[in-house]
């Protein structure tokens, strides 16, 4: 059903939501800025810093360590 309505998997439907909320997370909480990419992955549901940073890569274009990077430098 999502195939149908979503034009992807259901993986990686999921996985398009848990980085939705992952980019959402850490414009939000400084704190969340502070984990390892690891502590991130498990954070957000990935079970691995390796399959947590190819998905954000995926959605976003960016790898999430350059991602947290650019926060940093704008928002501070």
């Amino acid at each position: 059903m999502v195939n149908e309505y979503k034009n992807k998997t259901f993986v990686n439907y999921i996985n398009d939501l848990r980085i939705e909320y992952a980019v959402l997370n850490l414009q939000e909480s400084k704190i969340a800025r502070k984990f390892t990419l690891q502590a991130l992955a498990i954070e957000y549901g990935f079970n691995t810093a390796e399959s947590f940073s190819t998905a954000f890569f995926k959605k976003t274009g960016l790898k999430p360590s350059y991602f947290i990077k650019e926060l940093e430098n704008k928002i501070g």
